[in-house]
């Protein structure tokens, strides 16, 4: 390949760069490590090609379907990505010039320019919009052949042929042409007629002659494109998660199936390896050579990342079809047991959300039913009477906090639970859930006491929320609790310039054993008391350290056994100025919700 072969395909790869560039922008934005990397690399390959370009700038312009640069043809269109001639249709360009000097932040302001959608295009002016962002290396909408035409108007009088060679011998084809042009008609007018009737013809006669000559290329390069085609569709008919890496393997996209085979999100994976995602159930199968480089043969091995016994569960639940010419052209896949367990899980979590969510609506039925007969009847009642319909109600309870437990946890799980953060005040918010308890915890002959340190900072947490957390505990030191015991409801600060508010919830029980406290936390888990048999769905602890955390906060456990047990969190500071007090406590005199209500988060 000649050098002026070469200059021509790399300043096609310029474009395509920039093409690369504008799809990136429509999924990040420009200071994304992915778009940054590709306008440097773009901007270092310019500076190489405006030095070998001679005169300090590189005209890009558009010919119907020919791509030009410095007056050369340098291909086609439909090498481009759709959004480079875009560009040019977009803005209404002749040309678009780089100069010597460009810089990365100069070209990234001509993408952003480059990527507006249409309707927000219509009000840019390319000829000044780009100087108005300090852009000075770039120009849009200068004359193609404005230096060719100045360089022959200066040029005054006959020539030889000697002459005409000899000035001629560095430049292109169609420069050399228009100079002949000029020379045989003084016409400006006919000049330009008889300059495109000239280049139709040459165009013509080089398409026939490149179609002539690579006939037999066309005929292999299709080859492998179906061949690629073919491939690619078997993949993705195997498997609907897709993840898509640049050169050095580092996450650039993936769509929702694939974040959920990774159990992350993309905000998490991006820009980080996808081998370090391999791990003793899924294996990261990736070729050795992730670049497509033009000069020689890319390296067909690839590299498996996983713990040994995956890959061997994986690879024998996968065969490969190939085709008589050894090609490959299908897949045939066994579901592991692991991949079964899984998929068992996620039917078994479905089931349960489904009979939950239909059992929640008549049983909250039941529950205004009964509270509406008590207040009817309950002063006839005799006592016999009182017990049962205490028990229907307790049941009732019982229920519905196993229902809503199960939904709450479901949420979780799946990653639809959400919190809504706003300026609270920790002391209003204690003294609601703590209030809503004070009768439950009265009528067992326990003391609950609420102590709040003076003049507390305020957090940025979900009322409701954090609300339904301290319930929870309080529901759970009540139950272990003994008669005549006290639970200490604490808020103060928490440590010294951790900027968080430290809530505690402090009872005179049995305590919890150091061995059994690592499991306090998990689902589905109760610590028995003693020789007492609490119920419960074992899932509060779990929802509740959960909801803290989905806060920004901490929540731990602190207890020995025969001393009680208290349970902390913490919720993060607001740093903005502070509400009024009088309205805050204002909004904290509202009715105050039966316990109940407020352990299942109805309020």
């Amino acid at each position: 390949m000649s050098e002026v072969d070469s200059f021509g395909t790399r300043c096609l790869d310029v474009l395509k760069a920039i093409g690369k560039t504008l799809s990136q922008l429509n999924l990040y934005n420009a200071k994304h490590p992915a778009v940054k990397k590709m306008t440097a690399d773009t901007v270092a390959e310019l500076a190489v090609l405006l030095i070998e370009a001679g005169g300090g700038e590189i005209v890009y312009s558009i010919d119907n379907d020919k791509v030009v640069a410095n007056g050369k043809i340098i291909g086609q269109i439909s090498q481009l990505p759709n959004s480079i001639p875009q560009i040019f249709t977009k803005y209404k360009l002749d040309s678009v010039v780089f100069k010597q000097g460009l810089t990365e932040a100069e070209l990234t302001a001509f993408s952003e320019m480059a990527a507006m959608r249409p309707d927000a295009a219509k009000s840019i002016e390319p000829g000044t919009y780009l100087p108005e962002k300090g852009v000075t290396h770039i120009v849009m909408d200068e004359a193609v052949y404005s230096k060719v035409e100045e360089l022959e108007e200066s040029k005054v009088g006959a020539k030889s042929a000697e002459d005409f060679i000899e000035e001629t011998k560095d430049r292109s084809l169609e420069d050399t042409i228009q100079a002949l042009v000029k020379m045989a008609v003084p016409d400006p007018a006919q000049q330009k007629k008889l300059m495109e009737a000239v280049m139709a013809r040459v165009r013509e006669d080089l398409e026939k002659q490149v179609n002539e000559a690579t006939k037999e290329l066309t005929f292999q390069k299709q080859t492998l494109e179906n061949e690629q085609a073919r491939t690619q569709g078997v993949m993705e008919g195997m498997a609907t998660g897709v993840v898509v890496v640049d050169d050095q393997g580092q996450v650039l996209m993936m769509n929702p199936e694939a974040e959920e085979l990774f159990g992350k999100n993309l905000s998490e994976m991006a820009g980080t390896p996808l081998q370090a995602s391999a791990s003793d159930t899924r294996m990261v199968l990736m070729s050795n050579d992730l670049a497509l480089p033009k000069d020689r043969a890319i390296e067909s091995s690839v590299q498996s990342v996983s713990d040994a016994d995956t890959q061997r569960t994986l690879r024998a639940s996968t065969a490969v079809v190939h085709n008589e010419a050894g090609k490959p052209v299908g897949v045939v896949q066994a579901i592991s047991d692991e991949a079964k367990h899984r998929e068992l899980q996620k039917r078994e979590r479905e089931f349960v959300a489904h009979v939950t969510h239909e059992l929640r609506a008549p049983l909250s039925s039941i529950r205004a039913a009964l509270e509406i007969v008590e207040e009817m009847i309950s002063s006839n009642m005799d006592p016999e009477a009182k017990k049962m319909f205490n028990n229907a109600m307790r049941n009732t309870d019982r229920l519905e906090d196993l229902v809503n437990s199960i939904l709450d946890f479901g949420k979780l799980e799946s990653g639809q639970m959400s919190v809504n953060p706003k300026v609270c005040r920790p002391d209003v918010i204690t003294r609601e859930a703590a209030e809503g308890m004070m009768p439950w915890a009265t009528k067992k002959g326990i003391n609950l006491v609420i102590k709040t340190d003076e003049d507390l900072p305020e957090v940025f947490a979900d009322w409701k929320r954090t609300v339904q957390v301290i319930v929870n505990l309080l529901s759970n030191a009540i139950k272990f609790t003994p008669k005549e015991g006290t639970i200490t409801v604490l808020v103060g600060p928490g440590t010294a310039g951790d900027k968080r508010v430290l809530f505690q919830v402090k009872d005179t029980g049995v305590g919890i054993a150091k061995e059994e406290q690592a499991r306090v936390f998990e689902k589905f888990q109760q610590i028995q008391s003693g020789e007492r048999h609490v119920g419960g769905t074992g899932l509060g602890l779990a929802i509740a350290k959960a909801l803290i955390h989905m806060q920004k906060g901490k929540m731990w456990l602190e207890s020995d056994v025969g001393k009680g047990a208290t349970f902390l969190f913490t919720l993060p500071e607001h740093d903005g100025p502070r509400k009024e007090k009088k309205k805050i406590v204002k909004a904290s005199t509202a009715e105050i919700l039966p316990w109940w209500k407020t352990l299942l988060g109805l309020n």
